[in-house]
């Protein structure tokens, strides 16, 4: 059996910590070892909430009945979560995500480290690794998934190893569009404000 940790930073996350907690549960169902079988794995899933002003703990306690494995770590201070984590997580492979994500994408990270990759990163979607390399690498990292990419990525290069790296899936693409309508609506040049043609 497998020990997975899913880490998950948390911060004013109610409206979508539902489908990424559930999301996280979901990862293992979609591992297949290389003769297509579904290995046996234990999973904790560490919800780390950066001091949330809305009602993201709330949402978790809910949460806890349904979800398995599911430890809520709460008054995290903001930007810790992955020093957090490097502490209590006990998986001997860790996957990192912040938002809902296709199970089957971070089950694809997933699957490269228990097949022997050190590392696996979709950019900007999910880090897999192993234990021992987020314990070492996590203790210092301040930031979120981004930041454990980058220096993940870069301790392998410096010692001649490599992560598996994939595209960015259409869900980021879909978010930084999203994102960038409320930015645009904030300023006043949302989609109300375009100029009516004559």
């Amino acid at each position: 059996m497998t020990d997975v940790s899913v880490i998950v930073p948390l911060r004013n996350r109610e409206h979508e910590v539902a489908s990424t907690i559930r999301a996280a549960a979901d990862i293992t169902k979609h591992v297949r070892s290389p003769e297509g079988e579904t290995p046996e794995i234990a999973v904790e899933i560490l919800a780390l909430d950066e001091r949330s002003g809305d009602n993201t703990l709330s949402v978790l306690s809910v949460l806890h009945g349904q979800i398995p494995g599911l430890r809520t770590v709460k008054d995290v201070v903001l930007g810790t979560s992955l020093r957090r984590a490097s502490k209590i997580a006990r998986g001997e492979v860790w996957v990192i995500l912040d938002h809902a994500i296709a199970p089957a994408s971070a089950a694809w990270a997933l699957n490269e480290v228990l097949r022997g990759a050190r590392a696996a990163v979709i950019p900007g979607e999910v880090l897999a690794m192993e234990g021992r390399l987020g314990t070492r690498l996590l203790a210092e990292c301040r930031g979120g998934l981004v930041a454990a990419q980058r220096e993940v990525v870069r301790f392998l290069r410096k010692h001649g190893e490599h992560a598996v790296v994939s595209e960015p899936g259409d869900g980021r693409k879909l978010r930084v569009r999203d994102r960038l309508r409320r930015g645009l609506a904030r300023l006043g040049i949302g989609r109300t404000s375009r100029p009516r043609a004559s």
